[in-house]
């Protein structure tokens, strides 16, 4: 009888990590930035794989932009992102900013400020764009992440970054031994660039499910030798 309550209670909680991951989980993809050819400006180029975006499914009509910096470089930072939605400009709208960065950083919505370099892309126009407040303290630094959303159709947003008709922009500042330069990149057009990435609570419900399960054949095992 006690096993039998036991794995009631067992089966509620898995049912309950479920539940709550079923709402919290979102599908996501991951996207890389490459460097802009020019000949005016290479000094960054090198550092492209540092920096890179997921989108994330926020509710029905909202989609988020985690831009992420992991480069080694203490001085090197994101100073400002930019957006080309091509010829769809009703893909993204209502732009959000600062909505959940990690670490100092702190931008502004800087409207539809020109990106450097992005004379040397084909029909690059900024519809869209963010730049750091201040100090270069506010910029993302490695380690860091801003977070930026929009309201927007999730699978129709990946779709486009993988047409390369939607584009994000980067200004890098603090490049050089002496953090002297500044390049700029920009988002990479590759399917192999989505992946999904599992979101925190269906990984736990996942490890919850297993340790139960574990745990189901223990009890079961003790109870049969008690019998």
């Amino acid at each position: 009888m006690k096993f039998q309550l036991n794995l009631v209670k067992s089966i509620l909680a898995v049912a309950g990590i479920a539940a709550v991951s079923a709402v919290s989980a979102a599908p996501a993809s991951a996207f890389s930035f490459g460097n802009i050819d020019s000949s005016d400006n290479k000094s960054g180029d090198v550092y492209a794989d540092n920096f890179s975006f997921s989108v994330v499914q926020d509710g029905l009509d909202k989609v988020l932009f985690n831009i992420t910096n992991t480069a080694s470089v203490a001085d090197m930072f994101i100073g400002a992102v930019y957006f080309d939605t091509g010829s769809n400009s009703n893909l993204l709208s209502a732009f959000g900013v600062d909505v959940g960065n990690t670490g100092r950083v702190n931008f502004e919505d800087s409207g539809t400020a020109n990106m450097a370099q992005s004379g040397n892309l084909s029909a690059w126009s900024t519809d869209f764009s963010a730049t750091k407040t201040g100090a270069a303290s506010n910029g993302v630094h490695r380690g860091e992440s801003l977070a930026l959303s929009f309201t927007g159709n999730y699978n129709n947003v990946v779709s486009a970054l993988n047409a390369g008709t939607l584009r994000l922009g980067l200004h890098v500042q603090g490049i050089g031994r002496n953090a002297e330069y500044s390049d700029t990149f920009v988002s990479t057009i590759s399917t192999s660039n989505t992946e999904a990435t599992p979101e925190p609570l269906t990984m736990l419900a996942a490890g919850a499910a297993v340790g139960f399960g574990t745990m189901f054949k223990k009890q079961r095992a003790r109870a049969q030798k008690a019998e």
